[in-house]
């Protein structure tokens, strides 16, 4: 708890977002909603349709189109244009991966009068159909590479963790990102409580008169699975209707006693 201002008739009070405590929820929204969100948008980026069109110009040649999209087929790439081409023709690349094991991976080209033109998404078996295509068809020849359907799978499954990591912000961790204003306003003999946070926007108001007694209350927390137990320091109100009102929970014993001997002490001198 902080204090925000602190005159002869207003004391203002605030606590909420501690950057300690938020460390938490910050590792979880990165790791349930920040990476998956990139990975969605990598994804995205990635999808779309490919599109190789061809048709007779000559016996043996074609004239073909190259046409891309991206972004689930919302941006278009630019359509390219191959003249005189008149075979596809694979290289096979031999290596090993970093276990030395064998890999290879076949590389396609258009072979034109002008030199090759790589086709990074066909595969061997479409040069086949391709060559077969230029040997012995007419017409056109059309191969259309979706992604589309596939990727929209992966983005869902990585949406659902973007989900559950805000979902657990909204649920869990909220009262981590809340922020609480004390206002003890001699003018009007009021305290002000303020609110605000992700699920949270209240402003309550109570009497001064209604306020007894300022208390440091020593709270010992058992141990459970998770942590250790450990004795914290609650500034607490007590009110004239048995009620209990607790400003702030803190480990440090000293610095909770000073804000409630500062309460108290404002209290005190009210009606003075």
């Amino acid at each position: 708890m902080k204090i925000i201002q602190k005159t002869e008739y207003i004391l203002k009070l605030k606590k909420g977002i501690n950057l300690v405590g938020l460390l938490f929820p910050a590792v979880w929204v990165t790791g349930f909603s920040g990476i998956p969100l990139l990975m969605i948008l990598l994804t995205m980026s990635s999808s779309g349709v490919e599109r190789l069109s061809c048709k007779k110009i000559e016996p043996k040649f074609a004239t073909c189109e190259i046409s891309t999209s991206s972004l689930m087929g919302f941006v278009k790439g630019e359509l390219e244009s191959i003249e005189q081409v008149k075979e596809a023709k694979i290289e096979t690349i031999n290596s090993t991966d970093s276990e030395g094991h064998s890999t290879s991976v076949d590389n396609v080209f258009l072979v034109t009068n002008q030199g090759n033109v790589p086709l990074s998404y066909q595969t061997a078996k479409d040069a086949e159909l391709f060559n077969k295509y230029i040997q012995t068809s007419v017409g056109k020849f059309v191969i259309e590479k979706d992604n589309r359907l596939s990727k929209l799978g992966s983005i869902l499954f990585q949406g659902g963790f973007v989900v559950i990591g805000f979902a657990t912000i909204y649920f869990v961790f909220h009262p981590l990102f809340s922020v609480e204003t004390y206002i003890f306003d001699k003018y009007a003999s009021i305290l002000t409580i303020k609110k605000r946070g992700i699920r949270v926007n209240e402003v309550t108001e109570k009497s001064l008169s209604e306020i007894s007694e300022v208390e440091l209350k020593t709270v010992e927390v058992q141990k459970t699975e998770h942590m250790d137990s450990y004795t914290c320091y609650e500034v607490r109100l007590l009110m004239n209707a048995g009620d209990t009102l607790c400003l702030s929970r803190r480990l440090n014993r000293e610095e909770q006693q000073k804000m409630a001997d500062l309460i108290r002490s404002y209290l005190h001198r009210r009606s003075h």
